[in-house]
């Protein structure tokens, strides 16, 4: 049995723990870095690297640090430096001492997933092994979507809740559930029945409230510690949020499972560029496109030094500016300020309620 950890992105490792025990395996929660555990890292990552970079590389050395063997590395999309990030914390991490096996997903599914966890397991034989992973990888991806559907459905009816913080506890509940249940048929009940909850909690409607689409890194987008919980701020402020970013995204971009969905709105997007951007770039600047119509204002989120994310940035703020939609970006890493950082968000959601009362 194989002791099985990868860096928290958002919620994935609620899939992940399906997928390590449908394989015989055990999963490590690494404990959320916090500024101690990026302390840790600044001076063992290059300084080029960005957010996601440090804060993966805490993961790991949390989750080692706690007893885990096996690292499960996710590659990159494009030609963001994500792709060869996984490369680079193989070396550090194993420059510092540390034994451990790594795998990576990354690219066709059938090459990614066969084979992929088979030392140790207890199903090594190809007949049931096999089987195995493709259940497993199944329930990932299901649990994954249940949490998109649970957060859309938050984020929707948060900003209307009589009391926010219940609807935010409701959800962190019902995600500790999933996290334990490993049944499909317990899978499908769960998330419709989590939808019904999150419908009942008391909400007051009476009004509209202005909406903001947010767009960006996966990563920035994903993870509450990243963004400050930006989503729940926004909320708090009497916002609406809509945001199509998610650990199901990612993961089907990541497994190729994603861009034939998204084909027609990664063409449209190529009319901005000369040349294509990597990472979520092409995705940013078409997301960014729909909201000009369809919300109040668009929040964009990175990593600071993000280049993809900075090459968005020079395309749709003029975008936005022409159409007058109130355009704010972030790039977020351990150094922003928390009063900057709160200042901003206020000034943007201002803006944003003054054109929704003159729309």
């Amino acid at each position: 049995m194989l002791k099985i950890a990868t860096s928290q992105i958002g919620y994935l490792g609620v899939g992940m723990r399906s997928l390590a025990k449908e394989l015989g395996h055990e999963w490590v929660d690494p404990q959320r870095p916090g500024l101690e555990g990026l302390v840790r890292t600044r001076p063992l990552s290059p300084e080029y690297c960005c957010y996601p970079f440090r804060l993966a590389l805490a993961d790991c050395l949390s989750a080692l640090d706690r007893g885990a063997d096996t690292l499960v590395f996710f590659g990159g999309k494009g030609i963001c430096r994500l792709a060869m990030y996984q490369s680079v914390q193989q070396e550090i991490l194993a420059r510092g001492g540390h034994a451990f096996e790594a795998h990576v997903v990354s690219g066709d599914i059938r090459s990614s997933l066969y084979g992929l966890l088979r030392d140790r397991s207890p199903y090594r034989d190809s007949w049931t092994y096999t089987p195995r992973t493709y259940l497993g990888f199944f329930k990932f991806m299901y649990k994954l979507k249940i949490i998109e559907r649970w957060r859309m459905r938050l984020l929707a009816h948060r900003p209307y809740a009589m009391a926010q913080d219940r609807a935010t506890a409701v959800f962190g509940q019902l995600v500790e559930k999933l996290d334990h249940t490993h049944e499909i048929g317990a899978l499908s009940r769960l998330g419709r029945a989590g939808l019904r909850q999150l419908s009942a909690l008391p909400a007051n409607r009476s009004t509209v409230l202005p909406r903001v689409g947010i767009i960006g890194e996966s990563y920035a987008c994903i993870d509450d510690f990243t963004n400050r919980r930006v989503f729940e701020r926004l909320n708090r402020l009497g916002i609406e949020v809509q945001s199509p970013i998610s650990e199901y995204k990612f993961m089907s971009v990541v497994t190729r499972l994603y861009y034939k969905t998204e084909a027609r709105r990664i063409r449209r997007a190529m009319r901005f560029f000369e040349a294509p951007g990597g990472g979520d770039s092409l995705l940013s600047v078409a997301y960014a496109e729909e909201f000009s119509r369809t919300c109040d204002g668009v929040l964009h989120l990175y990593p600071f030094t993000c280049l993809p994310e900075t090459s968005v940035r020079q395309v749709i703020e003029p975008f936005l500016q022409r159409r007058g939609v109130p355009y704010l970006s972030l790039g977020l890493d351990e150094q922003t300020a928390e009063e900057g950082f709160s200042t901003r968000l206020e000034t943007f959601v201002e803006v944003v309620k003054g054109r929704f009362a003159k729309s």
